[in-house]
């Protein structure tokens, strides 16, 4: 079935459909237009998002509640969550900035298995799928640009690049995410730490 596209009215197949409250949107729109809030994850029109000290987004719910009364009293983290933590303590108390996790939409279970890959890093990066596409298959914002680009010819993936918006974003088709995980991951570690930027 065709779906038309709410923003630029271009027809596409129901499996890529991307959904903004009722409002059917292709990939190029939807991402244009939305980011997800920090917190929750949830849809946010850029246009309307609040930011907090990091300059990560946040939906209205999340920048007016500081405290979320809703949290599991004992919620589930996987190890590198754990270990986050116990870094951002660490470094907190002996007054350092502290290496965290890339961001990912968590709605996607490869993203979450690239982010307990990768572990903890110096940059913070935003990490989201991308569907399989002809045109291309890895969006990165301008500033890392250049080094995402570097590494896939150094690495010789047979992989499209395209600039996307932002900074410090980078999308990952389906299939690259199904099939590089190891090479994904070795991606945004060189990336994303300073002690492998340094040494590329």
């Amino acid at each position: 079935m065709s779906i038309e596209c709410t923003n630029c009215c271009c027809k596409f197949n129901d499996e890529d459909i991307r959904w903004y409250g009722d409002d059917p949107y292709c990939e190029d729109c939807f991402t244009d237009r939305f980011t997800y809030c920090y917190r929750c994850d949830e849809p946010i029109n850029r246009d309307y998002c609040h930011y907090d000290s990091s300059g990560d987004p946040l939906c209205d719910d999340c920048y007016e509640n500081e405290i979320d009364y809703n949290a599991p009293d004992n919620p589930e983290i996987n190890d590198a969550e754990r270990e986050q933590i116990i870094t951002l303590s660490k470094s907190w108390l002996n007054g350092k900035r502290a290496k965290s996790l890339i961001r990912i939409n968590r709605n996607d279970l490869y993203l979450s298995d690239i982010q307990e890959g990768v572990g903890l890093v110096d940059l913070s990066l935003y990490l989201y799928g991308l569907i399989d596409r002809e045109d291309y298959q890895i969006r990165v914002s301008p500033n890392i640009f250049n080094r995402v680009s570097q590494f896939v010819l150094l690495n010789k993936w047979d992989a499209t690049l395209t600039e996307d918006k932002g900074y410090n974003r980078i999308g990952i088709s389906k299939t690259l995410r199904e099939n590089k995980q190891e090479e994904i991951i070795q991606l945004i570690k060189s990336i994303a730490t300073y002690e492998m930027a340094e040494a590329e």
